[in-house]
């Protein structure tokens, strides 16, 4: 029965992914100039943007359920019926435009800052003015750059080749993105099978995952080149390669900070070298920093993302909660104690998982979960190196990433009524799709 559920997974997934892609061009994140909105199939879309919205969340329902799905028959698939899998569903949300978020826009903002010489790092994409910046939502306009320096390097470079045309430094940018993702997915196999995890299992839960697919493929998240240099570092640590296993994951640090915490993976598989480690360490990051001639304005700059209140950061609701009963100083200290009991968790985890990975992915999840912002795409930081340290991913987990894969609207702003409804008619004609099971074609060919 593998072959034939396969069949019908891939083909599931697929049409899902087409509808999500479809959904994309009529409620996606669209930027303000957009060279397609007069193209006529892409111009009827645009005029009915709730149908957008029900037929990404149906695209969502059936996807996931693919994916889903895809579990009972996992250890009769090879991990190259993995990779086709995810290329099939992958594709279409390649084509799309931008999807769940604008952050994209901010990313070409700050990289047209800095290669127009601007500190990004001090000012905002205002200072910048211009169409690159007119994308940015108007609560990025003033705050600087939280990305580490060797993001902010690609991205300006991305925007010298394409300049002023949000349209082609979106592509620019998904293909930096997708290189991302390639990594994670030619480096998943090695890392889980070090561990004894079977690799076609590391595939589904670290590359197929739904999360990836949306906020990697389809939202260009810079996180996809964080993610994939990290994976690439613990590879080369599995592999017993420390020094350049350290380099790869300061580089992925250099991206977002919490990439460190790898490290401590890399000096676990390697306790013998820890002083080679250190000195590989300090060199890459002094020669990153160096490079990129950016100053450490990055480090001031890391605290701008918790701005953001988006409802899944327990600490910020409690805390805002607490503030609104009559104490106001109640946020800074309940989510600082919230990220410490992280902390505690993660030092936990450090110690006492089955592998050094594992424990990375659990520590990387600690911290998110307990930390002041949550957004889905943080989630990938932990879920790469679960899905290649741990034999058996918890259920909640799985069904957690299902959740959040419902939770963004397509067009990446605060839901409105009328958008929920749409969201929810998608959602709920998914489901009974996939309850009633009618006869799947063969869209997509297997092996």
């Amino acid at each position: 029965m593998g072959r034939p559920e396969l069949t019908v997974n891939r083909t599931l997934g697929f049409a899902g992914a087409i509808a999500i892609a479809i959904g994309g061009l009529a409620a996606g994140a669209l930027p303000q100039r957009d060279p397609f909105e007069h193209w006529p199939v892409v111009r009827e879309l645009r005029a009915f943007p709730l149908v957008g919205v029900a037929g990404t969340y149906l695209g969502l329902a059936l996807l996931c359920g693919a994916w889903l799905r895809l579990r009972a028959t996992l250890d009769e698939q090879s991990p190259g019926d993995m990779i086709k899998t995810l290329l099939w569903w992958a594709a279409p949300l390649a084509l799309t435009p931008p999807m769940f978020s604008r952050d994209v826009y901010s990313y070409l903002a700050q990289g047209a800052m800095v290669a127009d010489g601007l500190d990004a790092y001090k000012f905002g994409p205002s200072s910048l003015g211009g169409p690159l910046a007119a994308n940015v939502p108007q609560i990025w306009q003033d705050t600087p750059a939280p990305y580490g320096p060797v993001f902010l390097r690609a991205a300006a470079g991305v925007v010298e080749v394409t300049g002023d045309h949000a349209v082609y430094g979106v592509w620019g940018l998904r293909i930096v993105a997708l290189a991302g993702v390639a990594l994670v997915v030619v480096c998943l196999p090695g890392i889980a099978a070090r561990f004894g995890v079977p690799p076609q299992r590391a595939l589904w839960f670290g590359a197929l995952n739904p999360l990836l697919l949306l906020h990697l493929v389809a939202g260009v998240h810079n996180d996809a080149v964080m993610v994939g240099l990290m994976a690439a570092g613990l590879y080369c640590a599995a592999k017993r390669r420390p020094m350049l296993a350290t380099a790869l994951i300061v580089a992925a640090a250099l991206i977002k900070v919490p990439a460190a915490i790898a490290l401590i993976a890399v000096v676990a598989l390697a306790p013998t070298k820890i002083l080679r480690i250190g000195v590989a360490g300090a060199g890459a990051l002094l020669s990153l920093q160096l490079a990129a001639d950016l100053g450490l304005g990055w480090i001031g700059a890391l605290k701008t993302p918790t701005t953001v209140r988006n409802g899944l950061s327990f600490s910020t609701d409690i805390a805002m909660l607490v503030g609104e009963a009559g104490w106001p100083g109640a946020t800074q200290a309940i989510r600082t104690v919230a990220l410490g009991l992280g902390c505690l968790i993660a030092a936990w985890a450090l110690l006492r998982a089955p592998n050094p990975v594992a424990g990375v992915g659990i520590a990387l999840a600690a911290i998110v979960l307990f930390g002041p912002v949550v957004h889905p795409w943080y989630l990938l930081w932990p879920i790469v190196p679960i899905a290649a340290g741990l034999r058996q991913v918890p259920p909640a987990a799985v069904w957690g990433c299902v959740g959040l894969a419902l939770f963004l609207l397509p067009g990446g702003a605060p839901g409105y009524p009328e958008a929920v409804v749409a969201a929810v008619i998608g959602t709920v004609a998914g489901l009974l799709y996939l309850r009633l099971r009618p006869p799947v074609p063969a869209l997509v060919p297997v092996g």
